[in-house]
């Protein structure tokens, strides 16, 4: 492995770290080596995005202001923000000598933000929010998901924000869990900010592929939500398109790397079986079909490049389900007994 990265000089080292990751080896104070987001805070710190407080901790668990979030966003984007600021700030709560003017200004500017009243800096960030600062500021094209229906159960159809959760819907930037309920106004941590900001990266900075296997492991995440929740017919129509997403993928990756393609070939057809056995009611053989998978998932995790780091993501995934899942089937072998 190439030693970490310790300044982002230009664009092009940018886009090396960003998609061929070198995770920082220094953890922050309050963040122990084996949390699950411990290389993402890294990568945000060492690219300038998310920095740690002077004290050498990252604080995960903090409140994100719109301040906060909108610079996040704004850096995310490669917006230059100016260093010195005595222009305009463009709302009436908005003090011209606090450090977020030339933010907020710079946001104005450039479209992410609309001037007019108050902006509440300091107010914590909704996720509808902060996903519309994210979005604008990495040029997503909301256009394209403005007729998008049935995101969620509370995503209204005329929402301001619906576009902005269609989005995040397809890539995974934010998770829908199994409840079905995005919950827009919630405020955000910075381990939350974090992860979606990482998420939208890989897919800002990507090519055709890393955006394919992005969506592939949204569908399989949702995929995985509804086996959960015993919800074995949504599943199956996430299932269809996992299938479909996965053999082009794998048709693209089969000439140059065959072993890794196998591998994940393998691990989406154990994934497919487990659904089939949890349809009829046979938990235990879904069970060991998704060990199956994250057996696949793993032997493709060990090849560097798009499709190893998708093999690592999908096996989490799919351990993390079974986690789940088996305390249930456990009790019920006690009771049986």
């Amino acid at each position: 492995m190439c030693k970490k990265t310790k300044k982002v000089q230009n664009l092009g080292v940018f886009l090396m770290v960003l998609l061929f990751p070198i995770f920082s080896t220094g953890a922050f104070n309050d963040i122990g080596v084996n949390d699950p987001q411990v290389e993402i805070f890294s990568h945000l710190r060492d690219v300038g995005i998310m920095r740690g407080s002077a004290d050498g901790n990252f604080y995960p668990e903090q409140i994100v202001s719109k301040a906060e979030a909108l610079t996040i966003a704004l850096r995310a984007g490669m917006i230059a923000i100016p260093t010195d600021f005595s222009g305009n700030t463009y709302f009436d709560d908005v003090d011209p000598n606090t450090w977020y003017a030339s933010v907020v200004a710079r946001a104005v500017e450039v479209g992410v933000v609309r001037s007019g009243g108050n902006f509440r800096p300091e107010q914590a960030v909704s996720k509808a929010e902060f996903l519309a600062f994210l979005f604008r500021s990495t040029v997503v094209d909301e256009k394209k998901f403005k007729k998008a229906r049935g995101i969620a159960s509370d995503i209204p159809n005329e929402a301001w924000f619906k576009p902005y959760f269609a989005y995040a819907k397809k890539y995974q930037i934010a998770h829908l869990p199994a409840d079905n309920f995005y919950r827009p106004m919630k405020s955000l941590t910075r381990r939350e900010v974090a992860r979606m900001t990482y998420r939208q990266l890989r897919i800002f900075h990507g090519n055709g592929e890393t955006k394919m296997v992005i969506e592939l492991q949204g569908e399989i995440q949702q995929f995985l939500s509804f086996i959960r929740a015993g919800e074995n017919a949504k599943a199956e129509q996430h299932l269809h398109t996992i299938l479909e997403i996965n053999e082009t993928l794998i048709r693209t990756r089969n000439n140059t790397d065959a072993v890794t393609a196998k591998a994940m070939a393998k691990s989406m057809a154990y994934l497919a079986e487990s659904l089939r056995y949890f349809q009829y009611g046979k938990d235990l053989d879904g069970i060991e079909n998704l060990h199956l998978a994250s057996k696949y998932a793993s032997k493709a995790a060990k090849k560097e490049g798009t499709l190893g780091e998708f093999g690592h993501e999908l096996g989490l995934l799919i351990e993390e389900t079974l986690t789940n899942f088996l305390n249930p089937v456990e009790n019920r072998l006690v009771t049986a007994r």
